[in-house]
């Protein structure tokens, strides 16, 4: 890519200074045409020497070599923007397919429940640690939506409204199928959870000040999973193996002078745990 800017700048420049000193000489000929386009190098033949025909009569490229410049807006030829755009819909599919299998092997496999119903499952004896979970998974839904489709060249808009909704959609999902199961139940302590992870992304890419503060999360297997205490334990469900944090950015947010004395790599970061 380096390369093809190299190229496109270069041809805007000398089609530029040719047109300038054009006109500035009065040179007889044909006249640049208005507009600027990039073929292969195969072009139809120009009028004999000294021949002067309007823009709209001069020989134009085949069209088979023409070549589209990417837009401003978008760092991508058609062709590529095509191939990315077809991948990042592949990933959606397919991330979405293996979540969905694996959370009906891991939860939905149990006894189902005579109707649909609700449970406030508030400080339980998890200590609403999966809440924290709920919100991790809300703001990386829509983290990772939206830059999916900023590289697919979707407007900033666009993406911001579209990864909110796609996460949104996929962990009301999670709950209706909750609400089947006499295990769960559709929780709407988990909603608002998975709405504030959901939202804290959004509004990091609204006001980006915001982003020096990152969720993020560290986890150790504990003993009771080492030993099968449960054979229903496994990492999402170990919750004293698991601690959520909300990391700063302490160069971010120091004044800009004194920014170069901060190392990056210290960060002032608050966590939850649980244990037993």
């Amino acid at each position: 890519m380096p390369h093809i800017k190299c190229c496109v700048v270069a041809l805007i420049v000398g089609a530029t200074a040719g047109t300038t000193g054009a006109r500035a000489q009065e040179l007889s000929g044909p006249v640049f045409p208005e507009g600027l386009s990039v073929t292969n190098g195969i072009e139809g033949d120009l009028p004999a020497s000294g021949v002067q025909l309007p823009a709209s009569l001069l020989p134009l490229p085949a069209v088979d070599s023409l070549v589209a410049l990417p837009k401003s807006t978008c760092p991508l030829t058609p062709g590529q923007l095509t191939a990315v755009r077809t991948g990042v819909a592949s990933g959606f599919v397919g991330v979405n397919a293996y979540l969905y299998h694996y959370f009906k092997k891991a939860w939905w496999s149990g006894e189902r429940a005579p109707r649909f119903f609700f449970h406030a499952d508030w400080d339980q004896q998890f200590r609403d640690q999966d809440k924290f979970g709920h919100m991790l998974g809300g703001y990386h839904l829509a983290r990772f939506g939206y830059l999916g489709l900023r590289g697919a060249c979707v407007g900033k808009t666009k993406a911001i409204i579209w990864s909110g909704a796609y996460a949104a959609a996929f962990q009301l999902q999670i709950e209706i199928f909750d609400g089947q199961f006499k295990k769960y139940g559709f929780s709407y302590a988990d909603m608002i959870a998975n709405t504030t992870g959901q939202t804290l992304a959004v509004l990091q890419e609204v006001y980006p000040s915001l982003r020096a503060v990152k969720p993020t999360v560290s986890y150790h297997k504990t003993r009771a999973l080492r030993s099968g205490m449960s054979a229903e334990l496994r990492p999402s469900l170990d919750y004293a193996g698991q601690t959520y944090w909300f990391s700063t950015d302490v160069a971010r947010i120091l004044p800009e002078g004194t920014r170069p004395y901060w190392p990056d790599f210290i960060r002032f970061s608050v966590g939850q745990c649980v244990t037993d």
